[in-house]
């Protein structure tokens, strides 16, 4: 069973399991609610209807005339679930069963109420006295999928398949004989089966819910939106297209539907998707900020701006979807468009934190550094993940406006709550290192590991800080060994996988690294930054450069918008003689993650290529003035590099030979 799987089948959503929805199934109890003469009137409430209760007593699904204090009690404890006490609804609901111990629904109900107050045994034991008193009816079937809870949450995967199944032998039975079948069994047993490990069994549970209920797709939503949660995106979708084909205007099965069409990469699709969301709400928020974000990942930014401007325009647009456009816009890099996101929300009024951290991200896009540590020194402590964030983010813009100690003491206080918290422990390292204390930097590393490893704890991200921190510390070897030993002591884990073939690039062992690359891929084929890696390096070597652009554009595909990705590909077609599109890359490259030494390197190299030497100019000493954010040895040789072309060009400006 994966971890969480009995407790969410337990404590179910209260708008999927009702409490005590046991006897409001009966049509003539719902009429009874407000008619009991023993208890005071609600306001707003029809005045008490005895003929309500007489028919009531004499309904065939009771079988028996039902006592007026049962009655009752039945009914002050539906008022206990409404006020959020649960023990004082079992208790009451104990005292119906007591005036009236051979009602099957109030045994149902009462054991409900327990199983919902923890009180599970008892529970189990009410339940099982329902099934007795009217084995093949409603009650009978509630209390068995209350049975298969209880037993789902003991772990009892068999009983609790058992107690499902007749469930849905019941509702199956009702349902031939023209009643509404209930879909909760059909529900339950699929999560079961999923829990188990059998998602094609719990496909095939829904897939019979839907034919016996015919008109009924709730079974398959739920079943999609569990295997999304278990990032199984070609089942989820399968279980939600029956959904949606089974209801057209269940707008929440076509939201899960979008999300799985879209991590499938099936664009078009989840297009088709948020129209049809639009279609049944052309206000829906997160239909605008889906079309929008799939408009990103096109590269049409045109829509992707109509989108979200048609959502931002709503007058009474609620914070999430107003911080879904600012994400979306930082995942662009485009500072500009987050910042106004982050800043109409703040107008709005509205006081949540991470509209600041949106704001101080969106500023660091657009490098105005005191103006982003500004906003994000109003992230307070009580924020939670949103505070650890914004401290990092805070650390980042200090070091950025050459505070560098006033960004360590901005990470201490989270520090001290998260001691080792990778994010926070890496920013920390980072301050070090840029500020010329690459030795205490890695001391603190190799602190942190030393104590992670002893818990067993995640440290991946850790070593690959310790290795940054060793190569700017002018020690790649160090980087190699550690990740080796690293590397040994986690097999299979590629995020070390991948650190260590950077490692060995840094130490000069290029055939290493991409062997070390190739093993990468060879157990994630999809691993983005190891495809860069090799198209990359290929190009510096000026090999195999048609395979090198196939393995770039296939990381691009996995992250179109990575501006180190687009200057790869950009380098790679300056090599192969295709100067202007090289040119478009370099320029998208620098304005996406501008500036970068190496990015601007190329970029000047491209702008002598086609002839355009002040251009070329203007970029290697842009290309100059950051050249002191790469590490040590490669500062030496990119600011040789770059001042050996500026003095070329002075004395000579022919387009640079290739």
């Amino acid at each position: 069973m994966r971890p969480g799987g009995a407790v969410r089948i337990l404590r179910r959503s209260p708008a999927m399991v009702p409490p005590l929805r046991l006897l409001a199934a009966c049509a003539t109890v719902a009429g009874l609610c407000a008619a009991a003469p023993s208890l005071p009137a609600v306001p707003g409430r029809p005045a008490p209807d005895a003929d309500a209760i007489r028919e009531v007593r004499r309904a065939p699904a009771a079988g028996h005339f039902t006592s007026a204090r049962a009655v009752g009690h039945y009914l002050a404890a539906r008022r206990q679930v409404i006020a959020g006490d649960l023990a004082a609804a079992a208790e009451e609901l104990r005292l119906a069963v007591a005036y009236d111990d051979d009602s099957a629904e109030l045994r149902a109900a009462h054991a409900e109420a327990l199983a919902l107050s923890g009180r599970l045994e008892a529970a189990e034991q009410e339940a099982r006295r329902a099934v007795a008193l009217e084995p093949g009816g409603r009650a009978a079937s509630a209390a068995h999928v209350l049975l298969g809870r209880v037993l789902a949450a003991r772990a009892d995967q068999a009983a609790a398949r058992r107690e499902l199944s007749a469930a849905i032998a019941i509702e199956s039975a009702l349902a031939k004989a023209g009643e509404r079948g209930d879909p909760e069994p059909w529900r339950l047993l699929s999560e079961v089966q999923l829990d188990a490990g059998d998602a094609d069994g719990a496909l095939a549970t829904v897939e019979a819910a839907a034919a016996i209920l015919e008109a009924d797709g709730g079974a398959a939503r739920e079943l999609g939106r569990v295997l999304l949660g278990a990032r199984d995106a070609a089942r989820a979708e399968r279980a939600l297209r029956q959904a949606t084909s089974l209801r057209r205007g269940d707008e929440e099965a076509w939201h899960l539907l979008a999300e799985a069409h879209r991590r499938l990469r099936r664009t078009a699709e989840a297009l088709d998707d948020w129209l049809q969301v639009l279609r049944l709400d052309p206000d829906d928020p997160d239909a605008l900020v889906g079309l929008g974000g799939l408009a990103i990942d096109g590269e049409d930014e045109a829509a992707a701006r109509e989108w979200f401007g048609r959502l931002l325009r709503q007058p009474d647009l609620p914070v999430e979807p107003i911080l879904n456009v600012g994400y979306a816009w930082l995942e662009l890099h485009r500072g500009a468009e987050a910042l106004e996101a982050a800043r109409l929300g703040l107008a709005r009024g509205f006081a949540d934190v991470r509209l600041r951290l949106v704001e101080g991200l969106a500023l660091q896009e657009l490098r105005r550094w005191d103006e982003s540590a500004a906003a994000l020194q109003l992230v307070q402590s009580g924020a939670g993940e949103a505070w650890v964030s914004a401290r990092q983010a805070l650390a980042y813009a200090l070091l950025r406006a050459g505070k560098p100690d006033e960004a360590l003491a901005a990470l201490e206080p989270a520090l001290k709550a998260r001691p080792g918290d990778p994010r926070l422990v890496s920013a920390r390292a980072l301050v070090l290192s840029r500020s010329g204390r690459s030795g205490e930097a890695v001391q603190l590393l190799r602190d942190v590991l030393a104590e992670l490893e002893r818990t067993g704890d995640r440290t991946s991200e850790l070593y690959t800080a310790l290795a940054d921190a060793l190569v700017a510390a002018g020690r790649p070897g160090e980087a190699v060994t550690e990740l080796e030993r690293a590397a040994k002591a986690h097999a299979g884990d590629q995020v070390i996988g991948y650190a260590l073939g950077n490692a060995y690039e840094q130490a000069g062992r290029t055939a290493e690294a991409v062997t070390r690359m190739q093993a990468v891929l060879a157990a994630e084929p999809d691993h983005a930054e190891a495809l860069n890696f090799l198209g990359y390096t290929w190009a510096e070597q000026g090999v195999r450069l048609p395979e090198a652009e196939v393995l770039v554009r296939r990381a691009l595909r996995l992250a179109p918008r990575s501006g180190h990705m687009i200057d790869s590909l950009g380098w790679i077609r300056l090599r192969l003689g295709d100067t202007r599109g090289a040119v478009e890359l370099l320029e998208e490259a620098d304005q996406l993650i501008g500036p970068d030494p190496s990015v601007l390197d190329h970029l000047g190299d491209a702008y002598r290529a086609a002839a355009r030497p002040a251009d070329a100019v203007a970029a290697y000493r842009r290309a100059l003035a950051c050249v002191g954010e790469e590490p040590p040895a490669e500062q030496v040789a990119l600011r040789a590099a770059l001042e050996r072309k500026l003095a070329e060009l002075a004395g000579d400006r022919r387009p640079l030979a290739r």
